[in-house]
């Protein structure tokens, strides 16, 4: 049974870098949200950041689930201790917000699912990428036929180098560069041709001193003879972006999976006659993704769809069979069905 109520209060489990740099002053931005409290291994730094913030700081973890005036709470930790923190939260009653990669196996997965289930809460996996107006504008384009028949989605999501001590590098924690950057291109893949992958191959470049995977590329087979194909990376020159090939025409969003709060997005469409291109652009207004996919899920909350609710579990098991999929691929040198998995 869900709580009728006018506001949804937050508390934040874990100051990392995403809730600083955008998630907290999304949650600020929103009318109906209230963002009530943070804790951190390091209390100290909790009180710090709650002072900067005019918020609250708690002790611990477990100390913001107890509390009775906490709504949701919203998961920034590590890959790896997404499934403890999200099963934890679940069973105290509160709605969850992680972050992605939602876990690093299927059957975590599956056991954070059945769990907010049980409990009657929600689960969202924050692919704030997808809400993007950009991306709702390239849907328009396919739907209008501008593009013709598209048949292939191409992504690239990767960095440079970074601190070895990052928990990127750290396989007890989840990290890798599919977990953290090649999901990106997964889930646009899947947004973007409108439906889900028949089969998957993959290949993961991993580090003999870490023991993570630092790149990789992935080909995902969809139906009607579409397909994607994506890399991504912590060892490349930064990319950020997607293209759509179609019969008729392509589109390229040049900065499509992080893209901040007040950036004007860049989307070429390209068409040609066969001896000569015509590019355009569309015109696109900057936009916090993070405080739209935070409104809609306080919305889903507060409005109690369970429609919605409903198709939102199904997409992260889908996403998160994707994964496991091309994790499997790359373990065993071959191609691996879906429905495999």
């Amino acid at each position: 049974m869900f709580i009728m109520i006018e506001k949804i209060r937050i508390g934040i489990l874990g100051c990392a870098a995403i809730a600083e740099k955008y998630s907290i002053n999304a949650f600020k931005s929103i009318s109906n949200v209230e963002l009530v409290c943070i804790a951190s291994r390091d209390h100290n730094k909790a009180k710090e950041w709650a002072a900067k913030h005019n918020i609250q700081a708690e002790k611990s973890y477990d100390a913001v689930l107890q509390r009775d005036d906490i709504d949701a709470v919203y998961i920034p930790l590590p890959v790896g201790l997404h499934e403890e923190w999200t099963v934890k939260t679940a069973k105290a009653g509160k709605n969850v917000l992680c972050e992605k990669s939602l876990t690093d196996n299927l059957k975590s997965a599956k056991n954070m699912i059945e769990t907010c289930k049980s409990q009657g809460v929600v689960l969202y996996e924050n692919f704030m990428c997808g809400y993007h107006p950009q991306h709702a504008k390239v849907i328009e384009l396919i739907h209008k036929r501008t593009l013709g028949e598209p048949f292939v989605f191409q992504g690239y999501f990767g960095f440079p180098p970074i601190d070895k001590n990052n928990f990127r590098y750290n396989k007890d924690l989840g990290g890798g560069s599919l977990n953290d950057a090649g999901t990106y291109t997964v889930f646009m893949a899947r947004k973007m041709l409108e439906s889900e992958p028949i089969a998957v191959t993959s290949k993961l470049l991993v580090d003999s001193e870490t023991n993570v995977d630092i790149q990789g590329s992935a080909y995902l087979e969809f139906p009607n003879e579409r397909a994607a194909f994506s890399a991504f990376g912590f060892n490349q020159v930064y990319q950020n972006n997607y293209i759509i090939w179609g019969t008729k025409g392509l589109v390229r969003v040049l900065r499509a999976y992080g893209i901040p709060p007040n950036a004007e997005p860049i989307v070429e469409v390209l068409q040609n006659d066969g001896t000569k291109d015509f590019i355009s652009q569309l015109k696109i207004e900057p936009a916090d993704h993070f405080a739209l996919i935070f409104q809609d899920f306080c919305d889903i909350l507060l409005n109690k769809d369970k429609e919605k609710i409903a198709r939102t579990y199904d997409s992260i098991l889908a996403q998160a069979k994707v994964m496991e999929a091309l994790r499997v691929s790359a373990r065993e040198n071959r191609k691996v069905e879906i429905k495999e998995v």
